[in-house]
C-alpha cells in the first residue's frame, strides 16, 4: 500500500461538494443509501465495498481523510475495516464511493453494477432498514434522522391492499387477482401478466409485507408449480 497526493484534488472535486457532501452531478444516474456504522468502518461494510469493487473490476480504492490536507492512498481491496471518519473511499473509475462523515452512518453510492453487488438487498430495503435503525439511535445520534429523511425509500412496503397507491405495479397485481377471481381473465393470460408485472415491481423497488406479502408468495408458489 503506497501513499500519494497525486490525483487527490481532481477526484474530490468530482465526488464532493465544497461542503463535503456527495456531489449531485456525480450522483446523477447512480443510487445512494445510508448504512449503519460504528466508530470504524467495520468488516460488514468493508465486505460491501469489496463486493462492489469486484463487480466493476476495480482492484484498488482511493482514500482521503477529510477536513485536513488530503492524503490519498491507493490500496488493494478489501477496504480497510479500521477506517474511521471523516473519510471518503472511492474506486479509481468513480463507479462507487463511500462517504464516512461521522460515527453512526455512512453513505454508499455508485452505479447499478456496483450497488447491486454492494447492496444485494436492494437500495430501498437498505434505506428502510436504516430508517428503523435511525429511530432507535435517535437519542445518541439525532443526525441519523436527517440522513434517513434525505434518503427515504422510494416506495413503501405495503401490508394490505388499501395502502397500495393506484399507479403502481403492486396495484396492477391486485387488479389481475380480481380479474382472475371474477373469471374475466383466463389462467394463461393471468400467469403471463403476473410475471411481467412482478418484474416491473422489482425494478421499481416496490415491496409487500405482512398479509399482502403472504398472498403474493402464495400466488408465486402456485404459478411455480
Amino acid at each position: 500500500m503506497g501513499a500519494s497526493t497525486e490525483g487527490a484534488e481532481p477526484d474530490l472535486a468530482v465526488l464532493l461538494t465544497p461542503d463535503g457532501d456527495l456531489a449531485p452531478a456525480w450522483l446523477s444516474g447512480k443510487s445512494v443509501t445510508p448504512l449503519p456504522v460504528g466508530e470504524r468502518l467495520g468488516a460488514v461494510l468493508a465486505d460491501r465495498v469489496t463486493a462492489g469493487c469486484r463487480s466493476t473490476g476495480a482492484t484498488h480504492l482511493r482514500y482521503a481523510p477529510l477536513g485536513a490536507d488530503p492524503v490519498v492512498t491507493t490500496r488493494a481491496i478489501p477496504a480497510d475495516a479500521a477506517t474511521h471518519p471523516s473519510t471518503l473511499l472511492w474506486t479509481p473509475d468513480h463507479q462507487g464511493a463511500l462517504l464516512f462523515p461521522a460515527p453512526g452512518h455512512v453513505l454508499l453510492a455508485g452505479t447499478k453494477p456496483f450497488m447491486t453487488a454492494a447492496v444485494p438487498e436492494g437500495t430501498d430495503e437498505a434505506r428502510a432498514r436504516f430508517t428503523r435503525y435511525a429511530r432507535k439511535q435517535a437519542a445518541r445520534h439525532p443526525e441519523l434522522l436527517t440522513a434517513a429523511a434525505t434518503y427515504a425509500p422510494t416506495h413503501r412496503a405495503w401490508s394490505n391492499a388499501a395502502e397500495v397507491p393506484p399507479d403502481t405495479a403492486t396495484a396492477h397485481h391486485l387488479h389481475l387477482l380480481r380479474e382472475f377471481t371474477n373469471g374475466t381473465l383466463l389462467a394463461p393470460a393471468f400467469a403471463h401478466a403476473w410475471w411481467q408485472t412482478r418484474r416491473t415491481a422489482q425494478s421499481n423497488g416496490e415491496r409487500a409485507r405482512g398479509p399482502l406479502e403472504e398472498l403474493f408468495t402464495h400466488v408465486f408458489l402456485l404459478l411455480e408449480d
